[in-house]
């Protein structure tokens, strides 16, 4: 059997050794500022090495009174043992005094059998002379034979009956018995496993308290440095773990009493074993006083079995003599036990001792917190926010916005636009027609846009420069997505409950200014630079569900549980209302630190990609102008919306009828989200100066071609034959789709091996 744990260790290094860890433990708590230690109640390190080092001296002096304990124990047993070998050799020598007599039984016989051949000689040689005496006396000895065989069968079988009920009744008790100590020896091995469940689990315990305690020595530090920021949080996490150690403490001191019981239920195991010793012993005399009333036949069989039981009972010794060690083994490792959960007690005595002096420390700090607390007053939970409404900059309209006049087009915007963004100073951006009508388009399709390209493309610049020349200074909101974002807090802020503040991230306030007379009817733009460096779906899928049903309703950002006093003007109750004169633009690179859109991202989004290079061109310096009203540019987009009307329904008859069936092949199709969006971009191309294979080679090139790469099952030649399909049945206003069809291609290239070529 594997040694325990602890198990031969001398106790006296044992103490030492628990003595060294305890003043390890002590060393390394983390030294409390001296600002703190004026305030806090000290806590005396040495006393608490005293008295630790008197506890553990008193628990092995505990444990070394068991040992003797179970020392007498054990004396007790090898003198039932010895009692035991002493009655097994008076079962010798009775074995050697039955095998005698035995022996005298088989010279009677023998002496019996020559008397009967005599007498037989004598009747061959009186035969002639008393012929009928000698048949009477012949009939009298044949009666008297048979009476004696008849008594003999009599005594014969009364004596194996009773032999076989002895033999029985020894054979039944022996099997209880052996069924009591298998009881005993699986309860026994139950109770070794529940002790070591219990150990590990105490032990779990313990370094978790002392994880914690070094937590909260660690929080307590930074808490001196951070008052107004975390106070309140450790005193709950403090009360917890107060209610969960009384908890621990409660089920340890119940586990520790159960323990007990069952040591003293099961700790005289010795004993037992010679009270059942006795017994057997009891059973021997009682055989003894049995065979000798039985006649010699008898005897001769009884010795026989009592021969067999004897041999049984050696047998008996062994068995019990092995369970005797194995409960022995049991005993000293159960009492090992106890002694560990002694010191682990006196731990958790002291660790409390620890936890008490912290909690005095929390209190104090409590206090001096509730009182800073108090100093403040603190009355608005959005403190930026609230600043906002107080500047009268944002309280006010606009002084004018750009007079459209009658001849105004969106295709002379488009332009207009285009040529600020190449005059900028101190540095000219160079967009093609194409590139700023689609964006232009995508504004009237959706509120999300994802701009997509190699770095340096201009992806971040577009939505920036776009909406400085649309609406001014001020309409871009520049977001830098972080790699740890995971959740919505991240990118809208959270609510301290001990400053009873939000943190208000760019985001969010961003999100507020847009709400105010001076931005309100302002087109703005809000940019998430780098958005896929974090999954968008984690941390922005709170807005595409809001950016999704505010087409047709007000949308609200919730971003508290419960109303509070003192918010912002602009809110109601506790949602943000979120702005109809806002556009969210994400920038995307694509390379081995960023990660993939899913596709609620891509189908809820206007996606386009930038060239590689951009192209200069000549443009005359315009003049400053006033910032376009959002009204205005939501009207234009309604106003082509109705005129192009027919051409978006043209659009949508032609995806169904050319399209639909040979994209289904690959099981790629649409629905309605995808021709709501076909209904509001098609026309704004076409009001901007564009035609209907742009428009809709946009379209298929970026919502529908996107789907069929990375495919599975998509092989080379059927992309091929797709792109000849499309290409040839092509028939909106004599174009060719040149972006879906270079997609196509570009991807049955790559599978082929080819890619780039």
């Amino acid at each position: 059997m594997a040694a325990k744990p602890g198990r031969g260790k001398d106790p006296a290094a044992k103490e030492a050794a628990l003595l060294t860890e305890v003043e390890k433990g002590l060393a390394s708590t983390t030294p409390v500022p001296d600002e703190i230690a004026a305030e806090t109640p000290r806590f005396d390190v040495a006393d608490a090495e005293v008295t630790t080092a008197l506890k553990l001296r008193n628990l092995w002096n505990n444990v070394k009174q068991r040992e003797t304990q179970w020392l007498n124990a054990k004396n007790k047993a090898d003198k039932a043992l010895a009692d035991l070998a002493t009655e097994q050799e008076r079962l010798k020598a009775d074995r050697a005094a039955l095998a005698e007599r035995e022996e005298r039984a088989a010279e009677r016989e023998a002496a019996l059998a020559r008397a009967e051949a005599e007498i037989e000689s004598q009747r061959s040689a009186a035969k002639a002379g008393f012929a009928d005496e000698l048949r009477t006396m012949t009939k009298d000895a044949a009666c008297r034979r048979d009476e004696l065989l008849a008594e003999a069968a009599t005594i014969e079988d009364e004596a194996r009956r009773r032999a076989d009920a002895i033999r029985s009744a020894a054979h039944d008790e022996v099997q209880r018995e052996r069924e009591r100590i298998t009881a005993e020896t699986v309860r026994l091995r139950d109770l070794q496993a529940d002790l070591n469940m219990q150990k590990a689990q105490l032990e779990h315990e313990i370094e978790w308290a002392r994880t914690r305690e070094a937590m909260a020595a660690e929080h307590l530090e930074r808490r001196t440095e951070e008052r107004v920021t975390l106070i309140r949080a450790d005193l709950d996490e403090a009360r917890q773990m107060l209610e969960i150690e009384r908890d621990l403490r409660q089920s340890r001191d119940q586990a520790l009493r159960d323990l007990r019981n069952q040591l003293d239920t099961y700790g005289d195991d010795p004993q037992i074993l010679q009270e059942e010793n006795d017994a057997l012993r009891s059973q021997v005399a009682n055989l003894r006083d049995e065979l000798s009333r039985r006649p010699s036949q008898e005897q001769v069989d009884d010795l026989r079995q009592r021969a067999q039981r004897a041999e049984e009972a050696q047998e008996q010794e062994t068995y019990w003599r092995q369970q005797h060690d194995r409960i022995d083994r049991q005993l000293r490792y159960q009492l090992m036990n106890v002694g560990e959960l002694e010191v682990l007690r006196d731990e958790r005595d002291t660790l409390a001792a620890q936890r008490e002096t912290l909690r005095q420390a929390l209190a104090q700090q409590r206090k001096e917190w509730e009182d800073l607390q108090a100093s403040q007053n603190v009355t608005e939970p959005f403190p930026a926010c609230s600043a906002y409404d107080r500047d009268s900059g944002l309280q006010q309209w606009p002084a004018e916005f750009s007079d459209l006049g009658a001849d105004f087009t969106l295709a002379h915007l488009v332009v207009d636009i285009r040529a600020r963004m190449a005059t900028a100073s101190p540095v000219a951006f160079y967009y093609t027609e194409s590139d700023v009508r689609l964006f232009m388009a995508g504004l009237a399709a959706s509120r999300l846009h994802l701009l997509q390209g190699m770095s340096g493309t201009g992806k971040t610049s577009l939505p920036r420069e776009f909406f400085q020349a649309l609406s001014g200074d001020g309409a871009a909101q520049m977001i830098e997505v972080q790699a740890g974002w995971r959740d919505k807090d991240d990118l809208f802020g959270y609510y301290n409950a001990f400053e009873k503040r939000f943190a208000e991230s760019e985001f969010t306030k961003a999100l507020y200014r847009a709400l105010l007379p001076a931005n309100e009817d302002r087109p703005m733009v809000i940019v998430l630079d780098e958005m896929n460096l974090a999954h968008p779906e984690q941390y922005f899928g709170s807005m595409l569900s809001i950016l999704e049903t505010a087409v047709s309703e007000p949308g609200y950002v919730d971003l508290l549980t419960h109303e509070l006093q003192g918010v912002p003007e602009r809110f109601e109750g506790s949602r943000l209302p979120l702005a109809r004169n806002v556009w969210f633009v994400g920038t995307a690179n694509h390379d081995e630190t960023t990660v993939a859109f899913a596709d609620k991202t891509y189908d809820r989004a206007h996606v386009q990609e930038l060239p590689a290079r951009h192209e200069p061109f000549a443009a005359s310096k315009q003049a400053p102008a006033a910032p376009i009203a959002f009204s205005e540019l939501r009207g234009a987009f309604e106003a082509a919306m109705r005129d192009h009307r027919a051409d978006a329904d043209t659009v949508k008859q032609f995806l169904n009828d050319h399209l639909h069936e040979r994209f289904a092949r690959f099981g790629v199709s649409w629905g309605n989200r995808f021709e709501r969006q076909a209904e509001r971009f098609v026309p704004v191309i076409l009001a901007t100066g564009g035609d209907m294979t742009e428009a809709v080679d946009h379209l298929v090139a970026t919502k529908l071609v996107r789907k069929l790469e990375d495919r599975f099952g998509v092989v080379p030649d059927q992309l091929a034959e797709l792109a000849d399909d499309i290409e040839k049945r092509w028939s909106l206003d004599g174009g060719k789709p040149v972006k879906t069809l270079d997609r196509i291609r570009r991807e049955a290239s790559r599978l082929r091996g080819g890619y780039g070529s």
